[in-house]
């Protein structure tokens, strides 16, 4: 691998999952990281708590709600030896210390990677988040969280908190969720001043006549042409048995540039968007604000979680042979 080269396929997806739907949900989830390991992408983002859907509401207080979707996590690790290259992060609800949390999961080639918990809830407007989780509070800090031995992971133990992901060539991935975006600390500051490449939003936005002008103009293109990097985000689309419509538009950007976007409004179940991205032009991007230079070299080094695999390895370009070539010229010349 050429390491100057540092481009990738990276891959964002809307999904019209249903509360409490866990198996039509798992099998939702599992169509998009089909897709987007056949697109070539080397990670796949979904929205807030895909898993038992974001609209269960008090079904948060029952505890059965936590076990199925743990079910449902378990099936996903063991299916994602079938993408042995792709990095999947998921939404779930998790108990730590006694304690329920609104958490992104990440997990590649059949081994759970990283529980990351949610550090501002949203309960403004329709959203009532802290009456089911509470919001983490240690900045970069996690723990090893024991697994539920009833439920079946060929692990004992997985980080849990707050951190950065870290592949076996360099890249670093970080965790916004939802309303940490729209604080006025958004996290994807602290992120980028410890150089993460790609910052992954898994949400659960509602429409509202114009709040995907600004959550995207606004919000994710600013935070990106601010901070620099790759953002993701991914949102639900429909609605999913609350009182509230999810407007999807899931999308990645780089750099304050939208590079891909999926349909606000549509009636798939699942929907899939890809994008190459240069990893290289984010610190080229970072490099050239100095204040922003000053900043980070203030911060405390991050130690990174790491995993096996390399994300950066390139967009092979596919050549063909000379007669496939000049059969294809001709056929385009006489076209037109």
């Amino acid at each position: 691998m050429d390491q100057w080269d540092r481009r990738c396929r990276v891959a964002t997806c809307t999904v019209n999952n249903w509360a409490l739907d866990f198996r039509g949900n798992y099998e939702r989830i599992v169509k998009t990281c089909s897709e987007a390991y056949a697109l070539g992408a080397r990670i796949r983002l979904g929205p807030e708590l895909e898993i038992p859907g974001y609209g269960c509401a008090d079904h948060f207080f029952e505890l059965d709600t936590e076990r199925h979707s743990w079910e449902m996590l378990s099936k996903l690790v063991e299916k994602s030896k079938d993408w042995p290259e792709l990095l999947v992060i998921t939404g779930i609800p998790t108990r730590f210390r006694g304690l329920l949390y609104n958490c992104a999961a990440a997990l590649k080639n059949g081994k759970l990677l990283f529980i990351r918990a949610k550090m501002g809830l949203a309960d403004d407007n329709v959203y009532r988040e802290s009456r089911w989780f509470v919001k983490w509070t240690e900045t970069f800090k996690h723990y090893e969280m024991p697994l539920n031995a009833q439920i079946h992971f060929e692990q004992s133990t997985v980080p849990f908190g707050d951190g950065i992901l870290e592949s076996s060539d360099n890249v670093r991935v970080g965790f916004e969720i939802c309303e940490e975006l729209w604080s006025s600390r958004s996290t994807n500051i602290r992120l980028a001043e410890q150089g993460v490449d790609i910052i992954c939003n898994g949400s659960g936005s509602h429409h509202i006549l114009g709040k995907s002008n600004y959550r995207i103009n606004q919000l994710i293109l600013g935070s990106s042409a601010k901070v620099g990097g790759v953002y993701l985000y991914a949102n639900h689309r429909g609605c999913d048995g609350d009182r509230v419509y999810y407007d999807g538009a899931s999308s990645i950007a780089q750099n304050g540039d939208l590079l891909a976007q999926i349909h606000q409004f549509d009636i798939e179940d699942t929907c899939v968007a890809t994008a190459i991205v240069d990893l290289s032009e984010n610190s080229v991007f970072r490099q050239m604000k100095s204040s922003d230079r000053g900043n980070a070299s203030d911060q405390k080094t991050v130690v990174p979680i790491r995993f096996d695999g390399n994300m950066a390895e390139g967009v092979k370009f596919n050549q063909k042979c000379t007669e496939r070539m000049t059969s294809m010229v001709e056929k385009c010349c006489f076209k037109n």
